[in-house]
């Protein structure tokens, strides 16, 4: 299927750019990364430590603000939004990290851990369940696994 019969990209990363300066001068961590991923599409970082992973998705996800570069989000350019306007999108967009000590822990259920944002992000506590549950058949999980 070509790019044009799937329709336009959810996320479109162009020249992505982020520098930190430190006592020893400039450190490039992520320097002109340029990526598209379509709807139905998954995109695995890989690399040596130490090479930009992390930081790149940080930087998409604008918990770091880019030095260069753009950023689209469903068609619309995040690259430059206040953190306040980021609000609405952060609700759509999710990173995984590499540790799942980082982003799991262990003494939550895996249905707690799938139901923690939406407590973060307002939604009414009513329809956790069934959100969880559609979730977790949406990634081939049964909802017997929400206990585990």
């Amino acid at each position: 299927m070509t790019m044009e019969e799937k329709g336009a990209p959810m996320l479109e990363v162009v020249g992505l750019k982020k520098y930190f300066e430190v006592a020893a001068g400039t450190v490039r961590s992520v320097d002109g990364v340029t990526f598209d991923i379509l709807p139905g599409e998954t995109l695995g970082l890989v690399g040596e430590s130490g090479c930009g992973k992390t930081t790149t998705g940080r930087t998409i996800v604008r918990l770091y603000d880019p030095t260069g570069g753009t950023v689209r989000f469903m068609g619309q350019d995040i690259t430059r939004l206040s953190q306040g306007a980021m609000l609405p999108w952060r609700k759509r967009m999710q990173m995984i990290f590499q540790d799942p000590y980082a982003s799991l822990n262990p003494r939550m259920t895996v249905g707690d851990i799938v139901m923690e944002p939406m407590s973060i992000h307002g939604i009414p506590k009513d329809e956790w369940g069934d959100r969880m549950r559609r979730l977790m058949k949406l990634v081939g999980l049964n909802s017997e696994h929400a206990n585990r």
